[in-house]
């Protein structure tokens, strides 16, 4: 508090006299500065913007609050590399979804289909700066961790946070390449308010895309009692076109495939109790019901959409239904010179799927038995739950609380999952007829459930004005434990059953981090750092031994061993320099880094019995850099700019089990990626006012494992998007057009969980005819929205 004091009297001292400064309170200051000074919550000021007439003040552009650190600060002020997004940006860009701003931030990059999950809407995996994998970046929804395929609709968020490089001091396991924060509204307790947000469009070669939201704050006692209050409904057409034969041969089309449906809602209430405690309860929900996957044939090697009509051999309707919720309560003490806050929070979540598996099926059991079984329908159904309790308490004091010039945060952190993950009995009547016993594929569960606890603490000293240093330590106590279970089915004949005994798996581990920063005259900072990164370990499916047998014997792995696997680490070092620039109109920062990884966790892919395994092997270094500008780069002309550059070199020194040479890049790394926006607003009239916003975003080309040995290009992304509208009142109408060059995109292939479709080669061996999840093809609509 005594920092806050401080600031706030350099920063809106001016109006207050000199002889009352050293006494005047820290309420007092606080009430200047909310009269006297410019919003500073935005990362955009297109509000601001609109409403100067010569724009001549750089100084009036606001600058976007983070809480990075676990504490509410400038992003400029932050040691660290960090892209973040305000509601106004994510508003006046038309962003709405995970696609919309993942393909906007530099040095991130997404894939599907490259990890051991077997299920669509659970398979989605993050990169940052080159850490590919599952579980190497971290997702937040404000305090609670949840999975990274979890992605709520912007509809309540005031920002998006992306902390690049390893945050494990402060957020623990899975943040080592990274940390994606979503930040929600807090209720207000001064001001009512309400937005109703409606759109209707089309998406090219689908039907009618619709959304509908409102949002309320409803102020129950001023000054002590908030109500924050959203619900949305919405529709993305399905665009692809599945065809099979009926019982003639004659060909049947179904349109609409990956249709999503989503519905969000979500509620908190503030509570101001005293002065200094505040207390907070919220919960948030989301469903998405896909009818069919957005996911088209891609085959070697070009390795891109042929077409959105996907032939099938059978009338099989696949399907996903996604739901998940989240309960929290924080509790915040803010005193003079600590503050402490507590949140406990309840995340549960459950996943039902249907995947058509007729194709590669029935070419297994053909081989398997030397019977052809015609292409009888054959389908998989995956069911899924989660839950995680998760709580952190963390104490923060100011500079002088216990030393001079010296701050910090300590924590506790705890959290306990489980997660069951079922594969029902699907019989096949073909079988049966022939006389086979169990006359189905596979059944089997998997249950696993873990306690992860952690102390956590950074201290920050200021060794002498403007010179500081961080120190970080993170120890953490990992146990997992996976069931015992029973495999049954046909692929475990002759038995055809196999027991799967427990198994846990227990680690502990010290994470540390180094800053040293100096402070550029309140315009940003200069730091070099060093911080260790970690994933936890853990334990996998059993593999069905005669099936999986010779891919493993070609890798020199043993099936026993590989149901565990360990943690891997790796060390970051960066530099990096953020400042002002153009008079203050502009915000600009630069890093560079190197990652050193070892030990990693490898997912490689069996042709043989086409499933994925994990397991511990090889090293990799990662080197590269970003830049990034925002603000107004022309005095007195209403105009805001977002422009971001990130490149990444990345490394496999140590192939470990990858079928790749050694020194040779990563897979599923891009080099280059990139990200230009704009905003321009003039005045029509008093009561009109023009904008028109843009943006391009760019992802370099990817190289992807084919499985046996080979490698094929994942192509470039380019996406356009844009809109033009007008603004009257508290009244906006918007046209849109997401996707304006209609790209046709590959994300990663589809997750499989049975048996995928394979094509014959010239050689008479088997390839796997890879089905990715694409793009969605151009969408455009009209958009209004209606302020209270």
């Amino acid at each position: 508090m005594r920092d806050l004091k401080n600031r706030l009297i350099l920063e809106c001292g001016a109006a207050i006299p000199n002889e009352r400064k050293t006494f005047i309170s820290l309420r007092v200051l606080l009430l200047a500065c909310s009269v006297l000074s410019t919003p500073t919550s935005v990362v955009y000021a297109q509000e601001q913007a609109s409403k100067q007439n010569d724009g001549s003040d750089g100084l009036n552009i606001a600058e976007i609050v983070v809480s990075a650190r676990r504490k509410d600060e400038k992003a400029l002020d932050v040691p660290a590399s960090i892209t973040a997004y305000s509601s106004d940006y994510l508003k006046t860009q038309n962003i709405q979804n995970f696609t919309d701003y993942a393909t906007r931030i530099p040095n991130l990059t997404f894939q599907y289909g490259q990890g051991a999950d077997l299920l669509w809407s659970g398979s989605r995996q993050t990169t940052i700066r080159g850490v590919a994998g599952s579980g190497t970046t971290s997702y937040y929804i404000n305090d609670t961790p949840v999975p990274s395929s979890v992605s709520p609709l912007t509809l309540d968020l005031d920002r998006i946070e992306v902390l690049k490089g390893p945050q494990g001091t402060l957020f623990g396991a899975s943040s080592m390449g990274g940390n994606v924060r979503f930040i929600t509204r807090k209720p207000s307790l001064t001001e009512n308010s309400s937005e109703v947000q409606v759109q209707g469009g089309g998406t090219e070669g689908g039907g009618l895309d619709y959304d509908g939201n409102v949002i309320a704050n409803v102020v129950l006692a001023p000054g002590r009692l908030g109500l924050d209050v959203a619900i949305a409904d919405t529709r993305d057409s399905g665009f692809i076109t599945r065809r099979f034969p009926d019982a003639s041969g004659n060909l049947v089309s179904r349109d609409g495939q990956g249709r999503n449906d989503t519905y969000a809602a979500s509620v908190t209430l503030r509570a101001k109790l005293t002065d200094e405690v505040e207390a907070t309860i919220s919960a948030m929900g989301q469903s998405s019901d896909l009818h069919g996957f957005p996911a088209a044939y891609v085959p070697y090697p070009d390795y891109k959409p042929l077409s959105y009509t996907v032939d099938r051999a059978q009338d099989v309707q696949e399907y996903s239904r996604d739901r998940w919720g989240i309960g929290s309560f924080v509790l915040n003490y803010t005193g003079d010179d600590i503050s402490v806050a507590s949140s406990t929070s309840y995340f549960a979540r459950r996943i039902n799927e249907r995947e058509d598996d007729t194709e590669g099926s029935n070419l297994y059991l053909t081989q398997a038995t030397g019977i052809d079984f015609g292409n009888t329908p054959i389908y998989q159904d995956t069911h899924h739950t989660e839950t995680r309790l998760t709580h952190e308490s963390r104490v923060s004091f100011d500079d002088g609380t216990l030393l001079p010039h010296l701050s910090g945060i300590a924590g506790v952190f705890y959290q306990h999952q489980n997660r069951r993950d079922t594969v029902p009995v699907t019989p096949i009547p073909a079988l049966a007829d022939a006389g086979f016993n169990p006359s189905y594929l596979a059944a089997n569960g998997t249950f696993i459930h873990s306690n992860d606890a952690a102390l956590f603490s950074e201290l920050y000293y200021e060794i002498i004005p403007k010179l500081t240093v961080t120190a970080g330590l993170r120890q953490y106590w990992t146990n997992q434990k996976t069931d015992a279970n029973e495999d049954q089915g046909f692929v475990f004949l002759p038995a055809g059953s196999s027991y799967v005994p427990a198994i846990g798996n227990s680690e502990s581990g010290l994470i540390p981090k180094a800053v040293v920063s100096y402070k550029l005259d309140e315009q940003g900072n200069i730091y070099a750092s060093v911080s260790k990164g970690f994933r936890a370990g853990g334990a996998q499916q059993s593999l069905p031994a005669d099936l999986c047998s010779a891919d493993l014997a070609h890798l020199g792995l043993n099936g026993d061993a590989l149901r565990q696997y360990r943690s891997d680490t790796l060390w970051s070092y960066e530099a990096g320099i953020k400042s002002r620039l153009a008079e203050g109109r502009l915000s600009a920062s630069a890093a560079v880094f190197q990652i050193d990884w070892s030990d990693i966790q490898q997912s490689v892919y069996l042709p043989t019995c086409t499933l994925s395994v994990t397991t511990n092997a090889g090293k990799a270094r990662i080197r590269g850099g970003e830049m990034e500008v925002s603000g107004r780069p022309f005095a007195g002309v209403p105009f805001t700019i977002e422009l971001g550059l990130g490149y990444t070199d990345g490394v496999l020194l140590d192939p470990g089990v990858l079928p790749q040479p050694a020194n040779s890049p990563l897979s599923q790394v891009p080099q280059w990626s990139g990200t230009i926006s704009g905003f321009y607003q003039v005045d029509l009239s008093q009561d009109y006012q023009l904008f028109i916003a843009a943006d391009y975003s760019y992802t370099g080309s990817v190289d992807v494992p084919t499985g046996r040995g080979g490698f094929v290009v994942r192509q470039a992304f380019n996406m356009v998007n844009g809109n033009i509208g007008v603004s009257f009142g508290q009244s906006q109408v918007l046209f849109y057009v997401k996707n304006l060059l209609d790209e046709r995109l590959n994300f990663g292939d589809q997750p499989a969980a049975g048996f995928e479709r394979q094509t014959l080669l010239a050689d008479g061996t088997y390839e796997r005819y890879p089905r990715g999840v694409v793009s969605r093809p151009r969408q455009f609509g009209v958009q209004f929205q209606q302020s209270f």
